[in-house]
């Protein structure tokens, strides 16, 4: 995997900002969107409905990527599809083509590739949301470019149920323009359940019949016109309110090109106002692996004790809570932060970055500890013949030398973080 620049990033000229492509005479500009990171889904600007498919909210870190200012239009389908008869009663040419299959859009696209020589390809449900959203330019509207619908798209009533020509209306804060109403547009993934899991550049689902679709049509009310809406349909569906637009990642984006230098050893990350140390591992997919997680910061975002003292390592904590603990961290930080994995925590103690964790080195406020779950389990044992004969069972501490070496789910490691160098910070 690549390895990005952190300090010094490469500056992209004003040349690749955007591109302007003419396909036989029919002109369209792709816009660039840088990458970064955003809240996914129904944020407090997009919650006033009661829907549940765009919930929950989650953490999303995207690369750069260029999206079409406009949806592709008739004249532009044809310049790339000639043969194609397409439905346009108006014979408007430059309203947004529709009643096109997300098949058909494969095929569109796959023509345009040949035609270009570039790898344009159809958003993804993510890039889709960030660019509507106005990307790092957001100012948390409702819609794409405002607050007001009617002033940035064509919905019901003022749209008369039939779409208009594009880029009418005003654009958003990177100059996209319709991604609110006139027709909705289909996104390159398989539709799933939202899950809070934060993930860098996601795709959509494994598997499932259903293509999304986003962005509210010329017969959509204002309440179906939020930008976080989804909707899904099968790939063999065409309808008149369904079109799309274009996206392209450039394979030789300088910001997504390797740098020469050298990775700097350590890296910091402020949490709730601690500084987290990173340490890094060269591997096949280089990363940064954090210090201990201690007792302290883990009660400060969990709200909950793990078994350990003050300024002690962190132990006992479950699979799911750790994941949460990172998610927590990742929207705190605004890094792309994971949970290490065994393998990851092995490779870095056999390179002697880090030490490996001794579960029997001990001290006083340990053993104090052990000892209090000692004396309760021989209490217990004391009792219990006398209190089962009124039918009550005294519930004995878990076994205060096992406690050293099993967690839950069998991982007696403490809980360390990872960055990955092929996302690396996306502010």
């Amino acid at each position: 995997m690549p390895l990005f620049a952190r300090k010094h990033k490469p500056v992209v000229p004003d040349s690749l900002q955007r591109l302007e492509i003419a396909i036989n005479g029919v002109n369209f500009t792709m816009q660039r969107v840088e990458g970064g990171s955003f809240m996914m889904g129904a944020t407090l600007d997009q919650t006033d409905r009661d829907l549940y498919t765009d919930k929950p909210a989650h953490l999303v870190f995207l690369s750069p990527f260029y999206m079409a200012t406009t949806e592709v239009t008739v004249q532009l389908w044809r310049a790339v599809m000639p043969e194609r008869e397409i439905i346009n009663p108006k014979g408007y040419p430059t309203v947004p083509i529709s009643y096109v299959s997300w098949l058909d859009c494969q095929e569109f696209v796959r023509r345009l590739d040949s035609i270009t020589g570039l790898p344009f390809r159809l958003p993804t449900e993510a890039e889709w949301e960030y660019a509507a959203r106005g990307g790092a330019k957001s100012k948390k509207f409702r819609f794409a470019g405002g607050n007001e619908a009617d002033s940035v798209g064509w919905i019901y009533p003022c749209s008369g149920n039939w779409k208009h020509p594009v880029g009418r209306k005003h654009p958003n804060e990177l100059g996209l323009y319709d991604m609110t109403g006139n027709v909705s547009e289909w996104c390159r993934d398989i539709y799933g359940h939202y899950t809070l899991s934060t993930q860098p550049d996601p795709c959509g689902a494994d598997t499932g019949r259903y293509r999304i679709v986003r962005g509210g049509s010329y017969d959509e009310c204002i309440a179906n016109s939020h930008l976080s809406v989804r909707r899904w349909h099968l790939p063999e569906t065409a309808t008149e309110y369904i079109g799309f637009r274009v996206a392209l990642t450039l394979p030789n984006d300088p910001m997504l090109q390797p740098i020469s230098e050298e990775p700097p050893l350590t890296r910091s990350v402020r949490i709730q106002g601690k500084k987290l140390r990173f340490f890094y591992v060269p591997a096949e997919q280089p990363y940064y692996i954090s210090e201990e997680i201690e007792c302290p910061l883990w009660k400060k975002l969990m709200f909950k004790d793990a078994p350990g003292r003050y300024k002690s390592v962190a132990l006992g904590m479950n699979k799911s809570d750790r994941t949460r603990f990172a998610e927590y961290c990742s929207r705190i930080s605004k890094e792309a932060l994971f949970v290490a994995s065994a393998e990851q925590i092995v490779l870095a103690e056999q390179l002697r970055i880090i030490e490996p964790f001794q579960p029997n080195v001990s001290h006083k406020r340990k053993n104090d500890s052990t000892r209090s779950i000692q004396r309760r389990r021989k209490a217990a044992d004391r009792l219990s013949p006398w209190t089962e004969l009124v039918g009550v069972r005294l519930p004995k501490p878990d076994d205060p030398v096992l406690l050293q070496f099993k967690t839950a789910d069998d991982d007696s490691r403490p809980l360390r973080l990872v960055i990955f160098c092929s996302s690396g910070s996306l502010f």
